[in-house]
């Protein structure tokens, strides 16, 4: 599901992350400034709302109410 938003991201940008990552390992410290502020503004372009609803529809096994549920009602 994850993976599913993070295709959702321009592909420059996931080039941009991965680069980043690798070269730091993960490690905030071994980041410069402007990397951690690339990774910052590449994060807020992933659609936070629909990752909730997503992520609270598969964690849960009856509609979440108010999350637009795209689980189908099927009975």
């Amino acid at each position: 599901m994850l993976y599913e938003h993070w295709q959702r991201v321009e592909e420059r940008d996931r080039k941009r992350a991965t680069e980043i990552l690798v070269k730091s390992r993960g490690l905030p410290h071994k980041m410069a400034q402007r990397e951690r502020r690339d990774l910052v503004d590449i994060a807020k372009r992933v659609d936070h709302y629909a990752l909730g609803r997503d992520l609270a529809n598969a964690a849960t096994p009856f509609p979440t109410p108010g999350l637009g549920s795209r689980k189908s009602s099927k009975r």
